[in-house]
């Protein structure tokens, strides 16, 4: 498994999984009917956030984005989302992904997630 910032072409293979996530409604309070634009909006990440995706040759295993969680005083603390495709759930995608995250916030200069 390879973790490696998400591109624009990752988009369509985030999307599936991210719209069946949402529409579970356990985890996320992203409105309902998302186009796959608006969706895009919410979930990828632009500087000084980022997103990030595993991947396992062409499979597309899950992603992260992360950044600040408020501006001003609050961005030295930051916050980070996480998705994994339900075909690839169990087998410590979401694991790796945090680990990734943990490491970026480090090396990014914040003091708390």
């Amino acid at each position: 498994m390879l973790i490696r910032d998400a591109e624009d072409r990752d988009w369509p293979l985030i999307y599936p999984f991210f719209a069946q996530i949402v529409a579970e409604g356990r985890t996320y309070a992203y409105p309902d009917g998302l186009t796959l634009d608006q969706a895009r909006g919410w979930w990828m990440e632009s500087p000084p956030g980022g997103t990030v995706v595993a991947v396992d040759g062409s499979d597309l295993l899950g992603s992260a984005k992360m950044g600040p969680n408020h501006p001003g005083r609050g961005s030295h603390v930051a916050t980070a989302s996480f998705m994994v495709d339900s075909h690839h759930r169990s087998h410590g995608v979401g694991r790796s992904l945090g680990r990734h995250v943990i490491d970026w916030c480090r090396s990014a200069g914040y003091r708390g997630i």
